[in-house]
């Protein structure tokens, strides 16, 4: 058994990590188009995927960005990986792929437009260091939008314990050097989303 560092759930090792969150089933509860409608982005920005996975939004982004650049960053070799495969297959070249830390990030401060942070920050232990550090790389009056499990029942997801209602995430986000830009929005029965502008 391995933990899922996207999911905090313990899983066979086949399926991979990967190709359970990227299975077709997910998409009919996670529309990427329809949530990139409410992501405060235009297309020339510089996005940084945190957390990205095998590209899950990364790829979308990508495509949205038509004059722009996703900088897709995780602690994962593997989810990189399968990322990089997954962007090499549809040719996709505004996209760098970055390994990083949980609290360290291999970007310059001051220089991204926006922060696109799917499903990542019921991990850290330290919340406010993560989004605190994740906050260093955007420009002044730079954008976060985060998306998140709601702190009640449901058929998956993280441990009731790690989870993060809206409440709790805007006083995150405002001891983190944060304001709430957009309320918390549901995209469905399960998960949220909320826009972030820094201060």
């Amino acid at each position: 058994m391995s933990t899922d560092p996207h999911t905090g759930s313990s899983h066979p090792d086949m399926p991979t990590s990967a190709e359970r969150m990227l299975r077709p089933e997910r998409a009919q509860n996670l529309d990427t188009f329809k949530i990139l409608n409410f992501c405060p982005m235009n297309h020339r920005d510089t996005v940084v995927d945190v957390g990205c996975g095998p590209g899950y939004f990364t790829l979308p982004l990508a495509k949205f960005l038509v004059n722009g650049k996703v900088i897709g960053l995780d602690t994962s070799d593997d989810m990189l990986k399968a990322c990089q495969e997954r962007l090499d297959a549809v040719r996709l070249g505004n996209v760098n792929l970055l390994k990083c830390g949980e609290y360290e990030f291999p970007v310059a401060p001051g220089t991204v437009d926006g922060l696109f942070i799917a499903f990542v920050l019921h991990h850290p232990e330290d919340r406010v260091r993560f989004l605190k550090a994740a906050g260093e790389m955007l420009k002044p009056g730079g954008w976060c939008f985060i998306l998140e499990w709601h702190a009640k029942e449901t058929e998956s997801g993280p441990p009731q314990e790690t989870r993060i209602d809206p409440v709790q995430l805007g006083q995150i986000a405002r001891d983190s050097g944060f304001r709430v830009q957009t309320g918390a929005r549901d995209i469905n029965n399960d998960n949220y989303m909320i826009a972030l502008s820094k201060r």
